[in-house]
């Protein structure tokens, strides 16, 4: 820290500190990488990267521009679907999951799903029944699946 970023010699004391009480909290870690993000890539850019690292880890998405969705676009897999396989009913979300091979099945996309342990647009599902509706659409053609903690995917519809 002292030889990589410009942080004030009590910031750097500071998170020595909470980093001997709580290593796990990777806080010393987070402020070097928040450091050398600013200085490479600019103010902006750090906060548009957490904001992306946050929705990769279960955070909402109100207010996430396009920008920074697209940045999430390319860290997890992507699928495209016609935007006519909708239709009037939607899109069943056990079809989604399986297409977006977050399961093997439609039948285990349903245990997935009852069990709560699958996520649209980082809110939990739990109705087998759910559909996905051009209101569930994120910029008019993307939605965010989830499933358990860290597998993520995205069905593109065009």
């Amino acid at each position: 820290m002292k030889y990589f970023t410009f942080l004030p010699k009590e910031e750097i004391e500071r998170l020595e500190s909470i980093h001997q009480e709580r290593p796990e909290k990777r806080e010393a870690q987070k402020a070097l990488a928040r450091a050398m993000t600013d200085l490479i890539h600019g103010e902006s850019a750090t906060q548009e990267a957490e904001r992306a690292s946050e929705i990769l880890f279960g955070g909402d998405l109100d207010g996430i521009t396009e920008q920074t969705f697209n940045d999430v676009l390319g860290e997890v897999p992507t699928v495209t679907a016609e935007m006519s396989e909708m239709g009037s009913e939607g899109f069943p979300l056990v079809n989604a999951l399986a297409l977006a091979g977050l399961a093997p099945s439609k039948g285990q996309a349903r245990k997935d799903i009852k069990g709560g342990g699958a996520n649209l647009n980082n809110q939990r599902e739990q109705d087998p029944q759910r559909a996905i509706t051009e209101d569930d659409l994120l910029f008019d053609k993307h939605i965010l699946l989830r499933k358990g903690k860290k597998h993520y995917a995205v069905i593109t519809f065009r």
